[in-house]
């Protein structure tokens, strides 16, 4: 350990010297640098800074002002001390030294009995040697932990683990959110480690990505790179060294977001291999069972009594710009991952397109395995644009791979469907959807588009002219099926005035409200244009 002025004045050699402090006692714990002998009175060009300067008293002749005016040229200049042999060039302490070196904040001992100047440089730059070869060896071996760490793939608990172990203090892994990914107690119950560690974690910095947090003794350094930061790695204590505690967060941290971008990388790779054996399916390029299922099976996927298709679709509107786009379709795709895994079945899953995800997996009990795989999608953590808008859409089951591929198709279907629905319902199937999945199916066919346009486009004028638009009302007329009393109830309006605003509907629209087949058509060219917004 590099010593300080105090310690110096503490060894054997130099306590032969019998040395007194007489002035800046304050500055006693600053480290040595380096020890420099000097007889010069303006030894300015000779210090860089942390050195312990060793003198006979040859620059303390003079003035009480030309010492003080040397004390202070040492001070400006980084000295951390001075240590004056008396006898040779002075015969006592000079006069006001002591208060000199108070004023420059300069520690000044002065020694009764003469020492070996180069016996105590030595003696200082062997220990100065010493612990710069400690500190070499520390980051040495930290080198090799976090490089043998990086080589093995360790996990980001190992990772974590074996960072705690070199500082022998507990360490905490947490996202942008504070919640915990990772930890090592360090020998400390986990329970106290971890209570209302978001709260703790928010009072120790402003932003996830803060370096360190000194007022409350903690240290921390961010995860990642750039805006891609994603984690901080925190050090929940005071360090006892906190350069060396900062080098080893620093280190853990290269290999934490070493181990995210392999781990990206081999997502992608797996995804890129699992979305060529969907396309091959779906496109009908694969028509042998047995060669779908030994591909599947090549790519993790067990057999299965049932094999059943399911497609997760999220809507891009909410998902902002390109990059956006790009996290949310990355955080749902894994949460399908990690959500059919947690029902202990195995799948091929693939990123379709943007915002579609797509999956086949092996089931005894499709119904069971549905239900239990979308609630565990339902509690997953997913970027903040995907998370309370996903609508998942499946198909029937099939004993075939083949056939169950084909219904990623209807599942699609019935997912984009849902989207549009007014109600959010999470798990859809084709008998969900009925008339609106044809509908949305026909969306972008221009005889929909203009059989929309003659029923309701006149309507649609008006309402954008008028103060009290009357496309709510018809749509609640309509969903109560043709009903005036219901009408009356949901909307709140007055007999008359409902009566009237009804009359005003039929004039606008050329048809009568009374007739069941109006009702029909325009109910029907509401949900089609209902098609088109939740599209748009």
């Amino acid at each position: 350990m590099i010593p300080t002025v105090r310690e110096v004045l503490g060894l054997p050699l130099v306590k032969a010297g019998r040395p007194e402090v007489i002035g800046g006692r304050g500055g006693l714990d600053r480290t040595v640098r380096w020890v420099h002998i000097s007889e010069s009175s303006d030894p300015a060009g000779l210090l860089k800074g942390g050195e312990l300067v060793l003198t006979t008293g040859l620059p303390l002749l003079g003035e009480p002002a030309k010492v003080a005016a040397y004390l202070r040229v040492l001070a400006d200049h980084g000295a951390v001390g001075l240590v004056v042999e008396l006898g040779t060039h002075v015969k006592a302490v000079p006069e006001r030294l002591g208060e000199a070196a108070d004023a420059a904040g300069l520690p000044v001992a002065v020694l009764a009995r003469p020492i070996r100047f180069v016996e105590v440089t030595q003696q200082v730059h062997e220990l100065i040697v010493a612990d710069r070869y400690e500190e070499v060896e520390f980051a040495r071996t930290a080198h090799e932990v976090f490089t043998s760490l990086n080589i093995a793939r360790a996990s980001m608990t190992d990772i974590v683990t074996r960072a705690s172990q070199i500082l022998g203090a507990p360490l905490v892994l947490e996202d942008l959110n504070r919640h915990v990914l990772a930890f090592c107690a360090a020998g400390e119950p986990a329970a106290r480690l971890l209570d209302a560690w978001a709260e703790r974690s928010r009072r120790t910095g402003s932003a996830p990505d803060s370096a360190s947090a000194p007022d409350a003794g903690w240290s921390a350094v961010g995860v990642g790179l750039g805006p891609e930061r994603w984690a901080r790695l925190v050090l929940p204590e005071r360090a006892d060294d906190p350069a060396r505690a900062m080098m080893v967060l620093e280190r853990a941290a290269q290999s934490l977001q070493l181990h995210r971008m392999i781990q990206q990388e081999r997502d992608a790779l797996v995804g890129h291999a699992h979305g060529g054996l969907l396309d091959d399916l779906r496109a009908g390029r694969i028509t042998d069972d047995a060669e779908a299922l030994a591909r599947a099976a090549a790519l993790g996927l067990s057999a299965g009594a049932q094999y059943v298709p399911l497609v997760v679709r999220s809507p891009r509107h909410l998902q902002g710009d390109a990059i956006g786009k790009s996290a949310s379709d990355r955080a749902l795709l894994a949460a399908v991952r990690r959500s059919i895994t947690a029902t202990g079945h195995t799948a091929i899953v693939s990123l379709a397109r943007e915002g579609t995800v797509a999956a086949l997996f092996s089931c005894a009990k499709p119904d069971r395995a549905l239900a239990t795989c979308v609630e565990n999608l339902r509690r997953q953590r997913m970027h903040p644009g995907t998370a309370d808008s996903w609508v998942a859409g499946t198909a029937p089951a099939a004993p075939s791979l083949v056939r169950a591929a084909h219904g990623l198709t209807e599942a699609d279907h019935v997912a984009e469907v849902g989207l549009g629905l007014g109600e959010l319902r999470r798990l859809l199937r084709s008998t969900d959807v009925r008339l609106r999945g044809l509908l949305t199916l026909l969306k972008d066919d221009h005889r929909v588009q203009a059989f929309v346009e003659r029923e309701l486009g006149l309507l649609l004028e008006h309402d954008a002219r008028a103060q009290v638009p009357l496309l709510p009302l018809l749509r609640t007329h309509l969903d109560g099926g043709g009903t005036k009393a219901r009408t009356a109830a949901v909307t709140g309006l007055s007999r008359p005035t409902l009566y009237s605003r009804l009359r005003t509907l039929e004039r606008i629209l050329g048809v009568s409200l009374e007739s069941p087949e109006s009702r029909t058509s325009l109910h029907v060219a509401l949900m089609a244009l209902d098609t088109r917004k939740a599209e748009a």
